[in-house]
């Protein structure tokens, strides 16, 4: 797989596209007829009827299937077939908790420690394989901050999923930047990746924008969390410092983390408890301003890109531009911390 003809990428983003617009409109007449809903409760479950489940399920099998029969057109190496094996499969398992934990509501205890074991799963093959994961240079170092890292951004993607369309845009435009930056560096297997995911999320994204007609849940949130967040940590990113390597993947999925991070920060120093619900995320606390819901993901995409474009500048200006780009992102972001820490909210009462 040393290159990656446009009309590949062209029927893979058509294919998933059409294959996953297509799945979720079938798992949303299985999930009605089934009554697999999310009921409105007066709380935070706001919208005005049951919403059905299984779009995570639709995006899951889109991924799969797209990515089983595109194997069948392109030359891939057997460490290749093997890499889609350690990646695919604990998203889909985390995918398939996820759906249980829909329908069934599995306790967080038992969710996180799934998660861990999963991450841990993941983490060693990224470690110890052939894959460019490597943070620190130390084994043991780069495993635990790798299984951090996964666990992290899979439960910032889910949690980040608390309005229509908006965990479709930001899986959306994370996938869209690791589609560009691995065609820049001449890295076509993950870019292949990116095609498909930005293909899938747009199919979805039909069925899920405002109003939606189907959620993702949390099979779809989690399983685009593991599966965006152990591609992010395959790149390689072709920079000299080992603090600019590691800033690519913070990069592509910043707009997850500005949002997990800026809630919170906001709790603790509340005083209130990080791991409850609530209506302090980003997209909540633009809505208190009066934003209408499709320009909150027109900002969301706005917001992606903006922390996305310092890393090109990595591949334009070399070694020289970066630490200048890390400052650069490190000063986007805490601008963002105060501006939507100082948005204020409405917190519920325990």
């Amino acid at each position: 797989m040393q290159n990656l003809e446009s009309k590949y990428l062209i029927a893979g983003v058509i294919f998933s596209f059409v294959l996953s617009w297509s799945l979720t409109g079938i798992m949303r007449r299985i999930a009605l007829f089934a009554n697999i809903t999310d009921k409105p409760d007066g709380g935070r479950k706001s919208q005005k009827e049951p919403v059905p489940y299984l779009g995570g399920l639709a995006i899951t099998l889109s991924v799969l299937v797209t990515i089983v029969l595109g194997s069948f057109f392109v030359s891939l190496t057997p460490e290749m077939r093997a890499d889609l094996f350690y990646l695919l499969v604990p998203a889909t398992i985390l995918s398939f908790v996820g759906l249980w934990d829909d329908m069934r509501e599995l306790s967080p205890q038992f969710r996180l420690m799934i998660q861990v074991l999963l991450g841990l799963a993941a983490s060693l093959t990224i470690t110890f394989g052939s894959t460019t994961g490597s943070a620190t240079g130390n084994q043991t170092l780069d495993l635990l901050l790798t299984i951090f890292w996964i666990v992290g951004i899979t439960n910032a993607l889910n949690f980040f999923d608390n309005l229509d369309g908006g965990a479709a845009v930001a899986s959306f435009m994370s996938a869209l930047g690791l589609f560009l930056y691995s065609t820049l560096t001449n890295q076509p297997y993950l870019a292949s990746f990116g095609v498909i995911l930005m293909g899938v999320m747009l199919g979805f994204f039909v069925w899920n924008r405002r109003p939606a007609r189907i959620y993702m849940g949390d099979s779809g949130a989690l399983f685009l969390g593991m599966l965006l967040a152990t591609i992010a940590v395959r790149i390689d990113p072709q920079t000299d410092s080992q603090w600019a390597a590691f800033s690519v993947p913070v990069f592509l999925l910043a707009l997850p983390i500005l949002d997990t991070s800026t809630v919170v920060i906001s709790r603790v120093l509340k005083k209130r408890s990080p791991l409850q619900g609530g209506k302090d995320h980003l997209s909540h606390r633009l809505a208190t301003k009066g934003i209408r819901h499709r320009y909150i993901l027109y900002l969301f995409a706005g917001i992606s890109l903006l922390f996305q474009a310092p890393i090109f500048l990595y591949l334009q200006l070399g070694k020289n531009a970066e630490y200048f780009v890390l400052s650069l992102f490190l000063v986007l972001m805490i601008f963002a911390w105060t501006f939507f820490y100082r948005i204020q909210i409405k917190y519920e009462k325990h």
